[in-house]
């Protein structure tokens, strides 16, 4: 018995697939940022991480996309540049394919989330690669009861930059926004299920 109790207690301690961080990994490009008062939009396509997403989506049957807008330059300080303010939308399309030559392809399916950029701050280490960092709060969307109220705030949105890959735009941020903590489980274990393991 004791054996046992041990075991079932490194059992519960041990890291799990349920435990495994979530993100929307994305790719897009974007508006450029270079004056205060700038305003700036990202839009890019969802690709599919190969680990569990923080809402279970179905790559196999729909694309998915990011559109940030909105999003001003507040501040210019050297090599970084402060954003704030901006809104966020994840969304699900099956009909139109996301084009870059076309923004409103990026929009055209159901909002599953819409929140806001709280802010965003960008350093570029050379003239070309920098890196950026920031808050994200989901607010609504049609799958925002999907999540506690608690686990809506405070997403971190991280992106990589280096100049842009489509016409019209002036970077390409190649990056994720991920809650600071797992939100849905990926794994229903039930206790049953952690005896028969032992």
């Amino acid at each position: 018995m004791r054996l046992f109790s041990f075991a079932l207690a490194l059992a519960l301690l041990a890291p799990s697939a349920a435990s495994a961080q979530q993100f929307f990994d994305f790719d897009g490009q974007a508006t450029g940022y270079t004056t205060v008062g700038d305003v700036v939009t990202m839009v890019a396509v969802v690709g599919d991480p190969g680990v569990d997403t923080p809402l279970p989506l179905d790559f196999a049957s729909f694309q998915y996309t990011i559109v940030v807008e909105s999003l001003d330059v507040d501040l210019i300080s050297g090599n970084t540049t402060g954003l704030v303010t901006g809104t966020i939308a994840l969304y699900e399309d099956d009909g139109t394919p996301a084009d870059f030559a076309d923004a409103s392809t990026f929009t055209d399916g159901t909002a599953l989330l819409t929140g806001e950029v709280e802010s965003l701050a960008i350093t570029q280490f050379t003239a070309t690669l920098g890196s950026g960092s920031g808050l994200v709060d989901w607010t609504g969307g049609s799958r925002i009861s999907d999540f506690r109220p608690s686990d809506r705030e405070n997403w971190a949105f991280v992106v990589n930059t280096s100049p842009a890959t489509a016409s019209g735009y002036d970077h390409r941020w190649d990056g994720k926004v991920e809650p600071q903590e797992p939100v849905v489980d990926t794994e229903v274990r039930s206790w049953g299920g952690v005896k028969i393991g032992y």
